[in-house]
Formats: structure tokens, sequence, C-alpha cells
């Protein structure tokens, strides 16, 4: 993963994954995000017109998981509704308690996580989402199928940085991942002249860390946004008004340019990950 590795290896992935949150490339996923947020908007629904009370960090983090599974391996979820979906099962096994505590030692002492050669995910976790990002990338260099998410962008700019750079294309190198053992003979590597290649392996690992870095962190800055509004009547009042206002403006559409053009959200959200902040430096 891009957090793990160093040195050349480090700058090589980096020129592949940079350019994937582009703003041009980002609008491309809007579609997933707009699909994942009916769902959920319909699960509130569903919720309050029961009259249950409604545990908001649970439907936050179905949320989130339905949109990393969807934009990042390709698998369409409604996790709050089929919880015992394998998808869903398995990730949930990866963010378990020991996850947090391995990554807090890796901040602490990353020379003694890798001298021990610790994992953050148990054997069954990584080999199913390694499988299932490999089966999808066979798949669609087989079909030619194209498809507005993460993991295509990532693969559509590994080729676009492979023809600037003049990278050739082998299929059959040694996976020089540092943080995976084993090769992917058969899977399709980019190699460039001076031997630097982008492997299958870490293409799985960006998705991976594409989902560690989104799932918790949205997941609760959206259930502290709530909570604060909960708190601050005033505040909420006015943030209905300005999405209200953005949704005349534009035929009831919510595009990428309208959410960016409103400040007064970006106010709420910048207050709450201030007061809230997910991570750490």
């Amino acid at each position: 993963m891009l957090s793990v590795i160093r040195g050349e290896d480090w700058k090589r992935v980096r020129t592949i994954v940079t350019p994937t949150f582009t703003t041009g490339k980002i609008k491309r996923m809007l579609g997933i995000f707009k699909e994942c947020a009916n769902t959920l908007t319909n699960n509130f629904r569903t919720l309050a017109g029961a009259g249950k009370p409604i545990d908001a960090k649970r439907m936050y983090g179905t949320f989130t998981m339905d949109i990393i599974a969807s934009s990042a391996f390709s698998t369409k979820l409604d996790s709050h509704n089929d919880p015992d979906n394998e998808f869903v099962q398995m990730a949930r096994k990866a963010f378990s308690r020991r996850l947090g505590f391995k990554f807090v030692l890796f901040l602490m002492a990353p020379r003694l996580v890798r001298f021990f050669r610790i994992k953050f995910f148990s054997t069954d976790v990584s080999n199913f989402f390694r499988e299932a990002t490999l089966q999808i990338i066979e798949q669609r260099r087989k079909t030619g199928q194209v498809r507005n998410d993460f993991l295509q962008l990532l693969m559509d700019t590994a080729t676009e940085v492979s023809k600037e750079q003049k990278w050739e294309t082998t299929d059959n190198e040694k996976d020089i991942a540092s943080n995976y053992d084993g090769s992917d003979d058969g899977h399709q590597l980019f190699k460039s002249v001076t031997s630097k290649k982008l492997s299958m392996d870490e293409l799985v690992a960006q998705c991976v860390i594409f989902f560690l870095a989104g799932y918790d962190t949205t997941a609760s800055t959206l259930s502290f946004v709530t909570y604060q509004l909960a708190l601050n009547q005033d505040v909420q009042d006015k943030l209905r008004e300005e999405v209200d206002e953005t949704l005349s403006a534009n035929d009831g559409k919510l595009t990428y340019d309208a959410v960016q053009n409103m400040k007064y959200l970006d106010n709420v959200i910048s207050e709450t990950l201030r007061m809230y902040p997910p991570a750490i430096r």
C-alpha cells in the first residue's frame, strides 16, 4: 500500500494513484455516490416512518460501505438490509478492534511492525479482497467492459502513465510489492524501461487502502455532522435553506459543481472536522 512502501516504489505507485483523484475523474463516479445516497435516504425514511430510533453511525457505516464496495470493488450492496452478504461480513471482519491497535502500533513503531511482519488483515480477508479485485480486472480485460469506478480509473491511469513514460507491458514478471508475498503470473504488469512496474497486487492494495481511508472516517464525520445539526437548529435551518436553493437553481439535480458551490455546507463539515477529527496526521 502507498502508506507502507518507500523510496522509488513509493514514487512510482504515487505517480499512478495521484491522477485518479483529479476533479474530472471524481465527477465520473458521481453516479455511484448518488445511487448510494438514494438508498441511504430511503432507509432513513423507512425507519422514521416506523417511528424507530435511528443508529446514525451504523446507517452511515452501511452507506460508506456501499459507496466503497461499488466504486472500488465493483460490487453493488445494500449492506443495511443485507448484512449477511459475504462482502459485508469480510469488510466488518477487516475492521475488527485488532485493526485499530495494529494501526496505532504502526504509527508509533513502524519498524517494529515491519521487523515482525505484522499483518493488518487475516489471510482469509486479504485473499477475499485480492481475488475479488483480480476477477473484476480479468473480466474487464476479456470483455472490454468499462465502468466509472475507482478501480477503472486506476487501470486507465496506469495505462495513460505507461504511454506517457513509454512503458511496455509484460505478462510474466515477479511481483515486487514489498507488502505482499508471491507473484502474479498471468496477470498484466506495467514495466518501464528502467524496470519499474505496477503490479496487479499494487492495484489491489490501492483499492484496499481506499477502503481503509474512507470507511470509518467518513461514517464518523457524517455522524458528528448529524449530531451537531440536531443540537444547533439555527445552523440546520440555514444549511437546509442553502441545499433547497441549490436544488431549485439546478432543476432539482445535485451536480458536482452544485455541491462545490455550497459554501455553508463546506463550513459545517469543516467545523465538524475541526471539533471531531477522524484521523491524525
